[in-house]
């Protein structure tokens, strides 16, 4: 079930306001329906915003151990909420774990591995000892995995059927990289001891450590050292981070590293992959409608992204990524100036007007307290604000020149305290329900462009709004 951003918006909300006992209740119940397989409820966005809630009260929910947690907990650092355009190494969607985990569960090529999985959710409900019921679960799929992949590679038939069961060629694909993936599942359970996650940056032990375990992985399959390093842009605070990381390992005076380096160099190609990949979505998005929400979110993530990978590259004085990371905030930049002055027409849609009637002096189209305005074009005027207040500093951070940001944002701010005091007029001149329904405009015009005006300018006007009110 897939929810709307303003949708989710309001449920994120809502989940926010919940006192810590009733969200841990609430997790372990959506959890458990979950498992039970379902289908009311959109119960990754709700566990994903639960978690991360109750992570930031310090209540981070223990996980119900299942044999499917325990089977994809190793390539967790890979897993993506939402993907957008082409499949991506080491990006696996989420929505393909579910149909993975089924075929998994009946194909006959998995048949031990089905049977090896009942056996281990069975000793996690009775609290047995599973450290040997782990290790066969992992076996039993390695082996049922590569009889499965070896018959779809000889039957373009058997391929066509196992991409109908996981939803689609990007979920196949998904499928494919968790089965080259398993080899490596023992080293990525390691790097989570090595690396804790949300880590801010590594001691000078970890990242001995570190190096210890790639070494050791690579001697055994560069493919999976290099998904070892990629791991580290979902282990650390924020990937940008695993930039770091990366120089430290290619500036390394150990001679074992040196034939490794082209597998360390994956690194900081995809974190450039990921920036670029930003900076596309945002030029695209630049050229159609504004969606105010998923604008002001993107650019946030892009600016904090390319800051993160500039400060690095600086202090390694690396000028050939600073010169890439400058590429892309050119792109971003054009499309920061088209989203600001969209911004200020979705801020517009939510101060509706009428043509003047009467004499000259009231010319200007006046606010039309007749016209009601949807929640979904206030939610979008009160995002479309605060990107308008926040846009000269974006400006300088994609080191654009701020000068339209400033210019947009003083003429949103003139248009919104001309719009707040025309609209005291209209509760002065207006009688009964029409003042009543002025009055409501009002206060749904201030919550949206309060921002804007200065610190006493809002309570000055609703003053003298409640003032007119009384106005025989």
């Amino acid at each position: 079930m897939a929810l709307t951003q303003r949708k989710r918006q309001r449920l994120s909300a809502f989940l926010g306001e919940l006192p810590v006992a009733a969200a841990v209740k609430l997790f372990a119940a959506l959890e458990a329906d979950r498992e039970a397989g379902g289908k009311g409820l959109p119960h990754d966005a709700l566990l994903d915003d639960l978690r991360r809630k109750l992570r930031e009260r310090g209540a981070a929910p223990k996980r119900r151990p299942s044999a499917k947690r325990t089977f994809f907990e190793p390539f967790e650092d890979f897993f993506v909420s939402v993907r957008s355009g082409r499949k991506r190494r080491a990006q696996i969607a989420r929505t393909s774990l579910d149909p993975i985990w089924r075929v998994m569960m009946t194909d006959p090529a998995l048949t031990e591995a089905a049977m090896a999985a009942a056996a281990l959710d069975d000793a996690y409900n009775a609290g047995e000892d599973v450290k040997q019921l782990e290790r066969s679960l992992f076996l039993s799929a390695e082996a049922g995995l590569s009889r499965l992949i070896a018959r779809v590679k000889e039957s373009e038939d058997a391929r066509s059927s196992l991409k109908e069961a996981v939803g689609g060629e990007d979920a196949l694909a998904d499928f494919e990289e968790i089965c080259r993936l398993i080899e490596g599942a023992e080293a990525l359970r390691t790097l989570r001891t090595v690396a804790p996650s949300h880590s801010p940056s590594l001691s000078e032990e970890q990242i001995y450590d570190l190096r210890q375990l790639f070494l050791s992985v690579y001697e055994q399959s560069p493919a999976i050292a290099g998904y070892l390093l990629l791991a580290l842009k979902g282990r650390l605070e924020a990937p940008w981070r695993a930039l770091g990381v990366y120089y430290h390992l290619a500036r390394s005076a150990d001679d074992k590293l040196m034939p490794a380096r082209e597998t360390v160099m994956m690194l900081p190609e995809s974190l450039f992959e990921d920036l670029e990949a930003l900076a596309r979505a945002l030029e695209k998005a630049g050229g159609g409608d504004l969606d105010v929400q998923s604008a002001k979110a993107r650019l946030g993530y892009f600016i904090d992204y390319a800051d993160g990978l500039a400060r690095h590259a600086q202090k390694a004085g690396d000028n050939v990524f600073l010169n890439r990371i400058e590429a892309c905030r050119d792109i971003a930049g054009e499309a920061h100036a088209r989203f600001v002055e969209q911004a200020l027409s979705a801020m517009r849609a939510a101060l509706p007007v009428r043509e003047a009637r009467g004499s000259s002096r009231m010319a200007a189209p006046r606010p039309d307290y007749a016209k009601p305005v949807a929640p979904g074009v206030i939610a979008d005027a009160k995002t479309a604000v605060a990107l308008l207040v926040e846009a000269p500093a974006g400006a300088k951070r994609l080191g654009a020149d701020p000068g339209l940001s400033e210019k947009v944002l003083e003429d949103a701010c003139k248009h919104a305290l001309t719009y707040a005091n025309d609209l005291v007029a209209e509760i002065r001149a207006a009688e009964g329900a029409d003042r009543a329904a002025a009055r409501t405009l009002l206060e749904q015009t201030l919550s949206v462009v309060e921002p804007l005006l200065k610190s006493d300018e809002a309570g000055l006007i609703r003053d003298r709004a409640a003032a007119a009110a009384v106005t025989v």
